[in-house]
């Protein structure tokens, strides 16, 4: 059977990608600026290969966001991390960040009874036919982040992490253009389970050329959702 390819994913795990991240705010604040720019901000000469993959990996965590033509800037949700109002607006921020790559959300939806162990991860991902060169840096960048989240308080360990939905829904202006690419079409998708949806978050999730939107809405929360789709066409125009 031939495989077929990998879905993006993060090269890298969520801490080191704050601290790349913070360098990029350090110099430019939130600023939008080039991406040659910004990839020597975080240790590059330029654009590359290599810069390309480190600055999608700080999109996929909804660290900077596509802001013009060949432009980023950091995200809010960085901010929230680094300068937080309080502990459980950080709190609510690295949940965001670490649980924006889809392919987390999905690791996630499948062992949903605690954090698996690194052979039941590498062979669920194989299952899924992702393709062997990036069933390391997948297996990496979970298990790390799911670290880093526990060390960092975000949630807590042992448990079937039924709270890590919250955070991700809370502030959803800030992940509808967590990916750095060029959405072309909005799509309706099934919700996630009830324990991850608050009455009118709507969740926006740009992923490829789609917009995954789901949300649990009452009257007051249709009318948000007109205003996000407006907001949508306009991304999508720009």
């Amino acid at each position: 059977m031939t495989q077929k390819q990998s879905p993006g994913y993060p090269n890298f795990p969520l801490e080191k990608a704050i601290d790349l991240a913070s360098q990029i705010f350090e110099k430019d604040r939130k600023n939008a600026i080039d991406r040659d720019v910004a990839a020597q901000h975080i240790g590059y000469s330029g654009s590359s290969g290599a810069a390309d993959k480190s600055l999608g990996t700080l999109a996929h965590y909804a660290l900077v966001e596509k802001a013009g033509k060949g432009q980023l800037r950091v995200t809010q949700t960085l901010v929230d991390i680094l300068y937080p109002d309080s502990a459980e607006d950080k709190r609510a921020a690295l949940q965001e960040a670490g649980f924006s790559p889809s392919i987390f959300r999905d690791i996630r939806a499948r062992f949903n009874d605690g954090i698996p162990s690194e052979g039941a991860l590498k062979g669920w991902l194989m299952r899924e036919n992702f393709l062997d060169r990036a069933i390391n840096p997948v297996t990496k960048a979970y298990l790390e982040t799911m670290k880093f989240l526990e060390q960092s308080k975000a949630f807590e360990s042992g448990g079937d992490q039924s709270d890590l939905g919250a955070g991700f829904n809370e502030s959803s202006e800030k992940s509808e253009k967590n990916q750095m690419h060029t959405p072309q079409t909005i799509a309706a998708a099934a919700p996630p389970p009830a324990p991850f949806l608050e009455l009118n978050k709507i969740n926006a999730e740009i992923t490829g050329d789609t917009v995954r939107v789901s949300a649990l809405l009452n009257r007051e929360g249709l009318e948000k959702l007109e205003k996000k789709i407006a907001a949508l066409k306009d991304f999508l125009s720009d």
